[in-house]
């Protein structure tokens, strides 16, 4: 090149070696020199692009899948009931494996836990009208094969916690790319299959309560897992809890948790103590998980303009007693609470699912201390029954406090 230039260019240093820089600029043959130079870089930039697609293609196809067993078993809610002891909830033996599209994973499951929220499907029935129905909404497991596509490269024989929304009491279930956290090695991976829905209510209370500028809360149905949670996670977002259960048992054990503010309900004197509760705390936040008439009182209790919310139906899936007066002329409101929504109130659009991904990063560190649970494990052939032992609205029914269920597999 530089014989062909006769000395009118010389080699640039700011690029690659192929590329001159003229100073004779009317040689005419220098300029064929820039040209040819312009084109091969062009081709080589061409032919680097061909090539990363091409890997990018291979990386994207469908992986693993290759030793799966061709039927699985899974929990189906074949006829709900609002009475559970009623309902026709069956293991089929024989359910086909998910069929998975792009962006999804196949999990093998290994554990799959048990909220209030999953067998509450048992009792209605679904708007869509498909039976049968699989349920179970969140798990924790292995990455056994993928459907293809940019967001699933790197998860096949990944540990993960999952939340696919549905069918979680399988043997494997197909989930979202985006729905699952890989997990670190130092968790055992069956104490991760509550990663999202009972944590991540806890970090939506607190912010929301931070939202609003709440020093203090307060919250029923203290003793549940979600209880426990909130009682250690409060003290890192600044706000007081006041922690309504109703034995004393479970009063010690919140004492033993650290909870500072405990309360009874079953006490002669509960509401005494929650008036003087309220005074000094100048609480106007309230998280209701029982429903029937808890709400009622709380918000008779209640200051003006302050806010129940919500979240929970563990005695009744009706909210009774509330006072029409409170809410006319003292401003106060009841709300639902659910999870996905608070967040999208806490920040618009991304914002707001910025906010959960960083809640998540925060669950994730702290899953075997703030946001850990103390399971009951059960099979896949008994979860039917230990739910309706443990039916909040069968008369007769033991405590569904203290008593968190998981399904695992082998």
């Amino acid at each position: 090149l530089r014989r062909l230039a006769g000395g009118a260019c010389r080699w640039g240093t700011g690029r690659a070696n192929y590329h001159l820089d003229c100073s004779a600029r009317d040689d005419p043959h220098c300029h064929r020199i820039h040209h040819s130079a312009m084109q091969f870089d062009a081709v080589w930039a061409s032919l680097a692009f061909g090539a990363l697609g091409c890997l990018l293609l291979l990386a994207c196809r469908r992986r693993g899948g290759k030793d799966l067993p061709k039927a699985m078993r899974r929990l189906v809610v074949v006829e709900p009931n609002a009475d559970l002891a009623l309902a026709r909830v069956v293991v089929e033996e024989e359910a086909p494996l998910p069929v998975l599209k792009r962006g999804q994973v196949l999990i093998k499951v290994c554990a799959a836990s048990i909220n209030p929220s999953d067998y509450g499907a048992w009792r209605a029935r679904s708007a869509k009208g498909e039976y049968p129905l699989p349920t179970g909404q969140e798990c924790s497991g292995v990455v056994v094969a993928t459907g293809g596509g940019v967001s699933t490269l790197g998860l096949l024989g990944r540990r993960v916690a999952a939340f696919p929304g549905s069918g979680t009491y399988a043997d494997y279930v197909a989930c979202s790319a985006w729905r699952l956290v890989c997990l670190p090695g130092s968790v055992a991976l069956a104490d991760a299959c509550e990663f999202f829905i009972n944590p991540l209510t806890v970090v939506a209370m607190l912010l929301t309560a931070r939202a609003k500028r709440a020093k203090a809360i307060i919250h029923t149905g203290a003793s549940s897992a979600l209880g426990q949670m909130l009682c250690k996670a409060a003290p890192g977002f600044g706000v007081e809890v006041v922690h309504v259960t109703h034995r004393q048992q479970h009063v010690e054990m919140l004492h033993r948790l650290g909870a500072t503010h405990v309360l009874n309900s079953s006490s002669d004197s509960y509401g005494g103590q929650l008036d003087e509760k309220i005074r000094a705390l100048r609480v106007k936040l309230a998280f209701d998980c029982v429903a029937g008439d808890s709400a009622g009182a709380l918000v008779a209790k209640l200051p003006p303009r302050s806010t129940v919310y919500a979240y929970g139906r563990l005695s009744s899936s009706y909210l009774s007693a509330i006072p029409v007066i409170d809410l006319i002329y003292r401003g106060k409101k009841v709300e639902g609470f659910m999870v996905t929504r608070a967040f999208a109130k806490l920040g618009l659009g991304p914002l707001g699912q910025l906010r959960m991904l960083l809640a998540m990063q925060t669950i994730k560190r702290e899953l075997q201390t703030t946001f850990a649970t103390e399971f009951a494990d059960v099979r896949l052939e008994e979860a039917y029954e230990r739910v309706v032992a443990i039916d909040p609205e069968r008369p007769g029914a033991k405590s569904a406090m203290n008593q968190k269920l998981r399904v695992v597999f082998d």
